[in-house]
């Protein structure tokens, strides 16, 4: 089978890259095989014969420049150890992380064929109302596994997001949302911690006790969501000014508008379920991200808003981008299957 030459990851072979940011980049991925057919890592094998059992991943690594700064290489296995605690279907899991032989830290996640929420509502297109709440729902699921995730002795963790926006919620073409990116979390036993006076996040997605730099909780996150929601529904920013301080202003003092006047045909139930996640005192919200989705969804039913997956997977097929296309036929939960075909797609996207 052909090989990349982008270098490996432990024993991940890297062959494509689908992202560069500020301190890592990410790929997609498989286990390398050795010589004799076998995994790199030591699992016997014979040749092809078992192409197919082990899903595409997603490698996320510090950038080459940063891999010894050692606080970075801190926040990502923070973020691994925080990730592999949370169990959901509407989440992205994270299945191994170490550091290569550069002495680059990473991590692998489930690689998720799809787009990003902000892509698939990017004006001038609209969701429906009954597919757009069945996407936030799942999201609000995915959070909640977060928000509840324990350690080995069973104590809440604590976790909480900080981050939540249209761009961490990933739709897969199998009509799937998960939350990702836990980049920014907050948990209990985190190792590294935001310095006084750091911004962390989105500003537009605050939460009123972020803005104000107050203690937080997961129902900040619930706010965060609310935002999301109402945007998605309404197709336009709520949260939205010319500079730092603008946008704090409104995240803090704005009017919300009632979405039932931004939307034809959402109803008051779906209107005030939204409304509700985004109550500035946070002791009026819902407590819950696991209540928001069983509102949304109660609302939506006595509405009429029903969902379709199969149309949600159809438009992600649309817009996906063109490194990922060749993955869409074979995906499924826990990720694409390695094949001949699907590795030479790859190469070929990349030597392109």
């Amino acid at each position: 089978m052909a090989s990349s030459d982008l270098g490996t990851a432990g024993p991940y072979e890297l062959l494509l890259q689908l992202a560069k940011g500020g301190m890592a980049e990410v790929f997609i991925a498989r286990r390398a095989r050795a010589a004799d057919g076998g995994d790199a890592g030591g699992a016997a094998g014979s040749g092809g014969a078992d192409l197919g059992r082990e899903p595409l991943v997603a490698v996320k690594r510090i950038r080459a420049d940063l891999r010894y700064e050692s606080s970075y290489a801190s926040m990502l296995f923070d973020e691994a150890g925080i990730a592999s605690r949370v169990a959901s279907p509407h989440f992205v899991p994270v299945l191994d992380y170490g550091i290569d032989e550069a002495g680059a830290p990473y991590i692998v996640m489930e690689l998720v064929v799809g787009v990003t929420l902000k892509l698939l509502t990017r004006a001038p297109e609209v969701l429906g109302v009954g597919d757009a709440i069945e996407l936030i729902a799942q999201a609000a699921e995915g959070l909640h596994a977060a928000h509840e995730a324990r350690d080995s002795s069973g104590e809440l963790l604590q976790v909480i997001h900080r981050d939540i926006s249209p761009s961490n919620v990933l739709i897969g073409v199998d009509g799937r949302a998960s939350i990702c990116d836990l980049g920014l979390a907050y948990a209990l036993r985190r190792t590294t911690r935001t310095k006084t006076g750091a911004v962390k996040g989105k500003l537009s997605y605050f939460s009123p006790e972020q803005a104000n730099a107050r203690p937080l909780d997961r129902r900040s996150d619930v706010f965060s969501l609310g935002v999301v929601a109402w945007e998605v529904l309404a197709g336009r920013r709520l949260f939205s000014g010319s500079s730092m301080i603008s946008i704090l202003h409104a995240v803090l003092g704005r009017e919300v508008p009632p979405l039932s006047s931004e939307r034809e045909g959402v109803g008051h139930a779906l209107a005030a379920a939204v409304a509700r996640a985004l109550e500035r005192d946070r002791d009026a919200r819902w407590p819950t991200a696991a209540e928001l989705a069983q509102a949304l969804r109660a609302a939506a039913a006595a509405e009429g808003h029903a969902a379709s997956r199969d149309a949600i997977a159809a438009r992600v097929a649309e817009v996906l981008p063109p490194p990922l296309k060749p993955l869409a036929p074979c995906y499924g939960q826990g990720g694409p299957r390695v094949t001949e075909e699907i590795i030479a797609a790859l190469l070929s996207t990349r030597a392109a």
